[in-house]
């Protein structure tokens, strides 16, 4: 019995058997228990998702109005727009974004702004279409609230209200007084239409000042007829309540209103018992005996349709308190399936039979070719791609398998083919891969040979400008014409996305030769589609006898070479030393060493103040890290910075120095100034990391600095590089009311191109314009056209690099608001700063 093995007709039929039989045994004794258990636990999934569904959307409805009243507050209050007696900007701006941006928001039958002043500027939608009628209370009104027919004050006055006061109003004065945004309670509008609503509210404030209250209305019918489209109610009932039972809205035809009939009060909210729906009525005892805080089922019977309910809370943190009552005929949930059980019963006890001897036959009959088709597997595993299988039946599924299984085998050895040739050859060039060079290179011997490898320069800043289509062109083009001047036995490859390796076989050229040949190539223009491109390359050399498995190495080492070239400018060629390994090794030391610095806390941070030039005081300060070295000693920023900026050390860096100095200055806030701003620099890998904005609230957090404190700093090559992923991180720290600075301003090439897109708050003008202030009237221009734009935009200018007094007083008659450097102090540890106040040239902090 050990060495039994069953046939696989045998393993796969007694168990088919077995299984028909006993199945059908079970489900004929558990059927009733089984359709019955169904019957409650589809009702409920269905119900429960109809209740998740209905919340959800309520939520996503009642949470836009918010969400709009946030962008606009934000607009009224960085622009400006609101001016007392005069609230012509705001009007226009809401009349603006309500009809561009917002006009399918159907939910918002009013949106206004009141103001502390008691004046008002509003739309109202008129009907469903993109009609508005403007209403306005402030000078121009003469204190009167007027509601014009159309959307300006020039159309017809429709209504006009003398004593109307919007800060006595449901929708304000609630909110003015905790300023949090929330809803109001159901009241009836001033206007001449007296409609019931509800309002969303959100205080409007310019720095911390309170200057009003915007407010949207929601309509009680607009909420019926929201809940009136939920996509998954069927013909089932949803009603929303207050905690008192009284209906905000329903998705039955007729108001929630009373009509002043059968003892209710005109215009008074029904309770749930007296709907006009009957099975609102009948579920009114069960919801109120409901729990408020938690979510019941329940069942009615009305008019002989049994109705499945759930009643649920519904709250959000604005101030909502209701309750979502939700009633679904049982058809709706479940159709016949009671009847459709029992008639399933019967066909499967009747088929069973048939089917198991059916089963049995077909199992044998199918199964043949199966073992087949395994046996063939093992030889297509074992590379015979010639491998086929005849078919020996004609069941469409093993037909289908035994074909399926030769076109695979084809496909396979097609595809091995193709990887291959992938591997070898760049698909965009048709030159070699660096796996395909080495490949090439197969001899024993040594061969004396020549090895370049060619970098383009700006080959990035060239995509950027031209876009990566001609940027293919260009590299096809280069190819060719390495093609044209290279031909066999000289072997071509492209190595990397801008770089190209040439191997020369054989003594006829040197390497200062071949140098010289493969920058002739780049003296003239590349055609590139429709473009003619200008491009030029560095070059790194290797020369010498090379043995084939030597070959990784002599590319490591033109590597090397490549990148001593574009270190030292570009657009030249250079034979590879050993000194320059040893250079490279340095780097690399010293990025080790930065690690080790990072985990054993060698790192510190000094501050440079900011001085405020009218007045001499210091307005913050500039942390600048230092690396305290066991070997090196105190170490500069600009020796160890680029190493971290080509490394991921850059990183933990940058988040060291953001929570240790936002730490140090929350620590010392009280004694600073009140707009004291701390600025940091932060890299652009920093910035591009998908948890920088969680990184950055965590820090301040953390340390406990308000985020109007903070300045981040970042270089113009942010700019340059920009995408869209980094102007959603700005403003997602700008979201946070973190300022944003550019640092080095005026050194890169396309930093004006972007200005208008990218939000900041300040531009610090670079120090080797600053350096030449006094004697270059070119960077006297260039520091007055810096000084011009920045008031333009309304964002404060730091000059840097200041070192004499001369250069202080003309930065101050130039009319530059804020400074820094060694003339107003050095960096140096927080506790040695000095925070009084400068003597400025032309005028002391004591007389200003």
């Amino acid at each position: 019995m050990r060495n039994f093995r069953p046939s696989l007709r045998v393993a796969i039929t007694v168990p088919f058997a077995l299984i028909l039989v006993v199945t059908v045994a079970l489900q004929a004794l558990t059927q009733q228990a089984n359709t019955a258990r169904l019957i409650d636990t589809t009702s409920t999934r269905i119900l429960d998702a109809l209740m998740v569904a209905s919340s959800n959307r309520l939520a996503n409805f009642l949470d836009e109005p918010f969400r709009i009243q946030a962008d606009i507050a934000d607009a009224i209050s960085r622009h400006g727009l609101y001016t007392p007696h005069d609230l012509g900007p705001i009007y226009r701006h809401l009349r603006g974004v309500y009809q561009d941006r917002y006009l399918d928001h159907t939910q918002m039958s009013v949106l206004d702004f009141g103001s502390e002043a008691g004046e008002l500027a509003g739309m109202r939608r008129e009907g469903a279409g993109a009609h508005f009628a403007l209403m306005l209370k402030d000078a121009s009104t003469q204190g009167q609230l007027r509601i014009y027919k159309g959307d300006h004050p020039g159309s017809e006055v429709v209504a006009s209200y003398d004593t109307y006061d919007p800060r006595v109003r449901p929708w304000y004065a609630p909110f003015a007084q905790s300023g949090k945004a929330g809803w109001s309670d159901i009241y009836a509008n001033y206007d001449e239409r007296a409609e019931i609503t509800i309002s969303a509210a959100s205080p409007v404030k310019v720095g911390n000042k309170l200057i009003g209250v915007m407010e949207a209305d929601i309509k009680l019918d607009g909420l019926n007829h929201f809940l009136r489209e939920e996509p998954l109610r069927g013909t089932g009932i949803i009603a929303i309540t207050d905690l008192e039972g009284r209906l905000v809205a329903h998705s039955e035809p007729g108001s929630v209103l009373a009509d002043g009939h059968n003892g209710t009060s005109r215009g008074e909210r029904l309770r749930l018992q007296e709907a006009a729906n009957p099975v609102l009525r009948a579920a009114a005892p069960a919801v109120a005996e409901a729990a408020p805080a938690s979510t019941s089922g329940f069942q009615l019977d009305v008019n002989g349709q049994l109705y499945i309910g759930r009643v649920a809370p519904y709250s959000d943190i604005r101030g909502l308190h209701w309750r979502i009552v939700t009633l679904v005929p049982e058809s709706d949930l479940l159709g016949d399936i009671r009847a459709s059980s029992r008639r399933s019963l019967v066909w499967i006890a009747g088929f069973a039979g048939l089917g198991c001897l059916l089963g049995l036959w077909a199992i044998g009959w199918v199964t043949r070719p199966i073992q087949r088709t395994a046996q063939a597997a093992n030889q297509l595993a074992l590379g015979q791609w010639d491998t086929k299988i005849t078919p020996v039946n004609a069941v469409q599924e093993t037909a289908t398998l035994v074909q399926a299984f030769n076109a695979m085998a084809q496909r396979l050895q097609h595809s091995f083919n193709d990887m291959r040739k992938q591997l070898r050859y760049d698909h965009l060039t048709q030159l070699l891969t660096r796996q395909g060079l080495l490949e090439e290179v197969d001899w024993d011997d040594a061969r004396p040979a020549v090895l370049c490898l060619v970098g383009l320069d700006g080959f990035r800043a060239i995509n950027d400008n031209v876009g990566h289509g001609t940027g293919n062109r260009l590299l096809q083009a280069i190819a060719e014409r390495m093609r044209a001047r290279f031909p066999d036995p000289v072997l071509l490859a492209r190595v990397g996305g801008d770089e190209f390796a040439v191997l020369h076989l054989g003594p006829a050229h040197s390497a200062g030769e071949l140098g010289s040949d493969i920058g002739r190539l780049f003296s003239h223009p590349f055609a590139s589609g429709g473009d003619e491109v200008i491009v030029t390359a560095s070059v790194g050399m290797v020369q010498g006898q090379l043995f084939a498995h030597a070959l990784p190495e002599w590319l490591r080492n033109a590597s090397v070479a490549l990148g001593e070239v574009k270190r030292r400018g570009r657009g030249a060629c250079m034979l590879f030393e050993p000194g320059m390994m040893e250079q490279s090794l340095e780097q690399a030391r010293l990025a080790n060493e930065l690690r080790q610095a990072l985990e054993r806390s060698q790192f510190l941070l000094h501050y440079q103040p900011v001085v405020q030039m009218a007045t001499g005081q210091v307005s913050g300060v500039e942390a600048l890290v230092r690396w305290q070295s066991p070997a090196r000693g105190l170490v500069l920023p600009g020796l160890f910075i680029p190493i971290a900026e080509t490394s991921d050390l850059i990183l933990a860096l940058g988040d060291w120095v953001l929570r240790t100095a936002t730490r140090d200055i929350a620590q010392r806030l009280a004694q600073l100034p009140a707009n004291f701003e701390l600025h940091v620099n932060v890299s652009a890998r920093q910035l591009i990391q998908s948890d920088f904005s969680a990184t950055l609230q965590q820090a301040l957090h953390d340390s406990g600095l308000p985020p109007q404190h903070l300045t981040l700093e970042l270089t113009e090559s942010v700019l340059i590089e920009q995408d869209g992923q980094t102007e959603e991180r700005l403003r997602e720290i700008r979201a946070q009311g973190v300022k944003i600075a550019i640092d080095d301003f005026g050194t890169g090439y396309s930093s004006l191109a972007y200005l208008g897109l990218l939000p900041f708050d300040c531009l610090k003008i670079d120090r080797s314009f600053v350096r030449n202030l006094c004697s270059s009237p070119q960077d006297a221009s260039i520091v007055s056209a810096v000084l011009h734009m920045a008031e333009g935009f309304d964002v404060a200018v730091v000059a840097e690099g200041v070192e004499t007094a001369a250069q202080a007083q003309r930065l101050r008659q130039m009319g530059c608001s804020h400074a820094q450097g060694y003339w107003f102090g050095r960096p140096v540890p927080l506790e040695q700063v000095d925070w009084s106040a400068r003597a400025l040239p032309g005028g002391s902090a004591e007389n200003l």
